[in-house]
């Protein structure tokens, strides 16, 4: 039996990452890769933000991800599953910088960013799909979740409990 999980395919990821940078760039934020990874494990399975510490601004969108379904299988755990991605994160964002489509100077910075250059039409047209097909939890995730703080005492790393905070320079 095959079971397709997007968050183990590079291809899937390449179009996630690409579709992250692109909301943070017309929000004009600095992504960085803790928070695009996280942003990408949520995209993945969006059911996982019921762990999610919230802000209070953000609460009602705990419902909304009572009521978000995943068209993937389910995944147990929350870090297991999270440290599985990370390679093929990786293979993904090396792949896009090999392209030429993210800048490779402010990634070794930690900072995800696009070149500049043109995002070839078959790509730019998946990463399109990709952003009509989010639910709420979805659009939320490439909107408001990006403006959220990634370091320190309630960031994204601490909110989400996925990665170690406690020493970030903040």
């Amino acid at each position: 039996m095959l079971i397709y999980d997007p968050a183990l395919d590079p291809y899937h990821s390449a179009v996630r990452i690409l579709a992250i940078l692109e909301s943070a760039t017309d929000r004009v934020i600095d992504l960085s890769i803790d928070t695009a990874r996280i942003t990408d494990y949520f995209l993945v399975y969006p059911y996982k933000l019921l762990s999610f510490k919230f802000p209070s601004e953000y609460k009602a969108m705990r419902s909304a991800v009572k009521e978000t379904e995943t068209p993937y299988r389910h995944a147990l755990g929350n870090r297991a599953p999270f440290e599985k991605m990370r390679p093929i994160f990786f293979a993904a964002l090396s792949g896009l910088v090999a392209a030429d489509l993210i800048n490779a100077d402010k990634l070794k910075r930690g900072i995800i960013s696009l070149s500049g250059n043109s995002i070839p039409d078959d790509l730019a047209a998946a990463i399109s799909r990709f952003q009509k097909r989010q639910t709420t939890v979805g659009q939320f995730l490439l909107s408001d979740f990006l403006e959220l703080p990634a370091h320190g005492n309630n960031g994204i790393k601490h909110r989400s409990g996925l990665i170690e905070f406690r020493y970030d320079p903040v």
